[in-house]
């Protein structure tokens, strides 16, 4: 009878490791805490290359209208704040424009903007928006020319996709409005918008 019950003791406690073990794996504290460690980090530096296509709208010498539209090519960069989920961030880019119309130009463009996203996990999701500025130029034969610098705001949204944990693609669409400029008592005001989609690729830190 002894022999039993020791016998029974000895093959219970032998099962207590495997039934720990199994309890450890299973704790979904554990397994949480797992998931959260595998998801991708936002937060950091960053920096890229972007190019796309811009509708631009012109209106000068009180009525007058002009599109431009054309390619784009820039650099952007920035900082991403990371909690859970949700990222906040502050970007810059400054971009070159392959259009020119035949009395108005619209050299180049920038943004100083804030950006607002939900991350799943290499996936983020995104609003934008700030302050705009643009290199404008209005050249009438027998009215006059002038170049200014335009400011004004922009907004938009875009997605982005971790390739790896250093390499980030995106796809951005921004409305740009860039208000009145008055040019002088010849060319009037001048007053300038755009709309923009880009595609880019950025290095994270």
């Amino acid at each position: 009878m002894y022999k039993k019950i020791i016998a029974f003791a000895a093959m219970a406690l032998s099962a207590v490791p495997a039934f720990a073990a199994d309890l450890v794996v299973q704790d979904p504290a554990y397994v949480h805490q797992e998931q959260t460690q595998s998801a991708f980090d936002w937060s950091g530096f960053y920096l890229g290359l972007q190019g796309g296509y811009t509708a631009t709208h012109a209106s000068y010498l009180s009525g007058s209208e002009q599109d431009l539209d054309g390619g784009s090519t820039g650099i952007y960069g920035g900082y991403n704040f990371q909690h859970g989920p949700f990222i906040f961030g502050i970007e810059n880019d400054f971009n070159y424009n392959w259009k020119d119309g035949s009395d108005v130009s619209l050299k180049w463009d920038g943004s100083a903007r804030g950006r607002l996203g939900y991350a799943l996990d290499r996936t983020l999701i995104y609003g934008t928006g700030g302050v705009a500025a643009a290199g404008g130029e209005v050249d009438v034969p027998g009215v006059g020319k002038k170049d200014d610098i335009l400011i004004g705001w922009t907004a938009g949204a875009g997605v982005e996709r971790a390739l790896t944990d250093n390499i980030v693609m995106r796809a951005e669409y921004r409305y740009d409005d860039f208000g009145g400029k008055d040019l002088g008592s010849a060319l009037g005001d001048f007053e300038v918008n755009q709309q923009k989609v880009t595609l880019g690729t950025s290095v994270k830190f």
